[in-house]
């Protein structure tokens, strides 16, 4: 007989064969009743049951005062003890069940876990710390890796090392507030299965709820607006050097074209310099050259290479058509299996770029203005760095999903600080390495750094294929996300239907196909999405959230108005100075 009433031994007597007593055959099974076999109807064959919890008391009781007693099974004890309980509480407030299940706008933690393989949990599914912190880090090394050493140009190479280290130390104190939100709470789900939303509806109702999810999904937006960016880059480039190794005399690899460097390092001409001049002459001309054609009869040039194949015209409609259908599945479980492979190209960048760091050496030059090697400590377009980084360090709205499966909770700051030294010190190592091994002028460091490679260069090109596989298998996961937050709020469900999701995921390819037509500047995407819903969910929304509990608890001080004030007000400024540098 097992605690609390949890779970009853099947009867034995024949004359009580129709009381409603449970049957648990063992803890892998459904737990069914007499009654409801008797009524198969009354459940949908795949709805859901909860699964028995068993906990005998006695048992446990008699391991703790055993001689080998230790601080951990005391742990496991008190957490089997209020399992039991919670369990308890369920059974009598939703018999069988069905009802009080958790919430579908909880995003599943399998979605951001870089072993989503059963093999690497254990029974009941949780994981060690060595998991979760390669989560969290893995989360957090996304497509701004390829802009850092062009955000450190911006800031200057001292000044941009010591903003990385700050806003690193700002976004791990707000990313811990966020994860102790739920704490205390009376939510309306466990607040094991919450989600910083519901923490947000719980102090200002259903608006402080549509503000969290609005901002988080701008972030996720944001992602696939870079992605399509990147994406259809990295497309081009390696259709391009397809096209040209097929050509009839070509025996090698095209080699990179407007090489003037050593190093393969080349300076490619952009204007990103312009803040918004996305209608840019080489794009105008472009457009202009294939209206005169048609209006002269030269359909002819309709069909050539050039004109099927542009970087700022029909490569990012491929991608769509491409990548459209595997927006729209149900279920994403597939493309969870590939999450391993965003460690797998984080570290060929941390190789590839220490690797060209080793042929050109540093050339730093931090005396002589004039020279093509000098290196400015300080730079007054810092906030292209600040602003970068915000997205970088940004894992918010993410965090308590992550952290669900954690096999000891209380490591939560522990693991949440160490991955949060680990990107900080990738971003540090990628920036600062490329930027310091750059032969030539540092403004001609590109937002996307392999941009500063020819289609040539033997390990740029790597990079792009293995990051374009790559990138295709997450897309499906961010698209995921999108709907997930935004059918929820609006329809109540993650999968209203298939028309309402490829209508949602049509609208957000057409945005991202736009931009990379358009505007397909990866560091002035990255920060100004990042200092918006930086502003939001870094900054402002953990701080007040802490506060209010401040408040509640009669805690409150003015030191703690001030100091979490000043940080409201650093995301403020940083979004204000997007528009002035």
């Amino acid at each position: 007989m097992t605690s609390y009433g949890a779970i009853q031994d099947p009867p034995t007597d024949q004359n009580n064969q129709d009381d409603d007593f449970p049957i648990a055959r063992s803890v892998d099974h459904l737990l069914v009743t007499t009654q409801q076999r008797r009524t198969p109807s009354f459940l949908l064959p795949d709805q859901p049951r909860r699964r028995p919890y068993v906990f005998d008391r006695h048992a446990s009781q008699v391991s703790l005062h055993s001689s080998n007693q230790d601080s951990a099974s005391i742990a496991d004890f008190h957490r089997d003890h209020n399992m039991a309980i919670r369990y308890r509480l369920f059974n009598r407030l939703d018999p069988g069940g069905t009802t009080l299940m958790m919430p579908d706008h909880v995003i599943p933690p399998m979605l951001f876990s870089i072993l989503p393989f059963d093999d690497f949990k254990d029974q009941e599914g949780k994981q060690g710390s060595i998991v979760t912190i390669f989560s969290i880090w893995n989360t957090m090394m996304g497509t701004s890796l390829l802009a850092m050493p062009w955000a450190l140009y911006q800031a200057g190479l001292g000044l941009g090392i010591l903003l990385m280290l700050l806003m690193a130390l700002v976004a791990f104190y707000t990313a811990y507030r966020v994860v102790e939100s739920p704490q205390g709470l009376t939510l309306g789900v466990n607040s094991a299965t919450a989600d910083f939303s519901d923490v947000c509806r719980y102090f200002w109702g259903k608006p402080g709820e549509y503000v969290a999810i609005f901002f988080s999904v701008i972030v996720l937006i944001g992602g696939v607006i870079v992605y399509w960016v990147l994406m259809s880059n990295f497309l081009f480039y390696t259709g391009n050097i397809v096209y040209e190794s097929l050509q009839p005399n070509s025996t090698t690899l095209p080699i990179m074209a407007n090489k003037t460097f050593t190093c393969d390092v080349y300076c490619p001409m952009t204007l990103e310099s312009q803040p918004f001049g996305y209608l840019d002459n080489q794009w105008h001309d472009e457009v202009t050259g294939l209206l005169q054609d048609t209006s002269d009869g030269k359909n002819s040039s309709w069909f050539s290479y050039d004109n099927l194949w542009k970087l700022r015209g029909t490569v990012p409609v491929y991608l769509a058509i491409l990548t459209f259908p595997l927006m729209n599945f149900k279920s994403p479980t597939f493309f969870t299996k590939f999450n391993v492979l965003g460690t797998v190209s984080v570290m060929y960048l941390l190789i590839f770029t220490f690797s060209k760091a080793l042929e050109c050496g540093f050339n730093l030059n931090f005396t002589d203005i004039h020279s093509p090697n000098y290196a400015a400590l300080y730079n007054f377009k810092f906030p292209a760095l600040t602003g970068t980084l915000a997205l970088s360090y940004f894992i918010h709205n993410a965090i308590l999903t992550i952290l669900r499966n954690q096999k000891y909770p209380e490591n939560n700051t522990r693991d949440l600080s160490i991955g949060y030294i680990l990107s900080a010190v990738c971003y540090i190592f990628i920036g600062f390495m490329f930027y310091a091994a750059f032969p030539t002028y540092r403004s001609c460091i590109a937002d996307n750094f392999l941009n500063n490679f020819g289609s040539g260069d033997v390990m740029s090109a790597a990079a792009r294929v293995f990051l374009l596989f790559q990138m295709i298998t997450v897309l499906p996961l961010l698209m995921y996300l999108i709907r997930a937050q935004l059918s929820c709020l609006f329809t109540g469900d993650v999968y209203p239907g298939l028309g309402w999701v490829c209508v949602l995921n049509l609208g957000i390819v057409s945005i991202a196909v736009f931009f990379a037509i358009i505007y397909p500047y990866v560091g002035s995407i990255l920060r100004y999405v990042g200092s918006l819903s930086g502003l939001i969910y870094i900054f402002s929304l953990p701080c007040i959230v802490h506060l209010r509990r401040l408040q509640i608890q009669g805690r409150l001080t003015k030191v703690q108005i001030v100091l979490h004030g000043a940080i409201i007000l650093l995301g403020v400024l940083n979004l204000i100075s997007q528009f002035i540098v």
